[in-house]
């Protein structure tokens, strides 16, 4: 093999090899989005038709995304972030579980959740708490 057509041979293998990776990657991205958004929907306790409901999407794209089949657009990932209480940027927040703190609004929402039906004097001091809590934690 003469050294040009060596050298195109390389540049090829080379092309090859970086589409593979860029391709890993689009798909580790799109899982962990996915992750992140099924993890947020169950801490609000929702199903994945009210998510949808919610973000004026279909149940079945809120499931291609969470399962990370589906690349949502960034007007998608915005819809599903407000629906969700959150933004896109927390939806992109990928640290290690380790590190991860919990959203206080998250927090609180199904805090005030379980102190449905409970007498006004200990959801208000339980409220208090929360709010103190949640503005230690940022």
């Amino acid at each position: 093999m003469d050294m040009e057509c060596n050298d195109r041979v390389i540049a090829a293998t080379t092309r090859l090899s970086h589409s593979k990776i860029m391709k890993a990657d689009d798909v580790a991205l799109r899982r962990k989005v996915g992750e992140e958004i099924r993890r947020r929907r169950r801490a609000l306790g929702w199903s994945q038709e009210k998510l949808a409901e919610k973000a004026g999407i279909s149940f079945k794209y809120v499931s291609k995304i969470e399962l990370g089949f589906s690349n949502p657009s960034v007007t998608i990932l915005n819809r599903i972030a407000v629906a969700l209480k959150t933004s896109p940027n927390d939806l992109l927040d990928f640290r290690l579980p380790g590190e991860r703190t919990p959203d206080p609004r998250i927090l609180f929402e199904k805090l005030l959740e379980l102190l449905k039906g409970k007498p006004k004097l200990q959801v208000e001091l339980i409220k208090r708490l929360a709010e103190e809590a949640a503005r230690l934690i940022k």
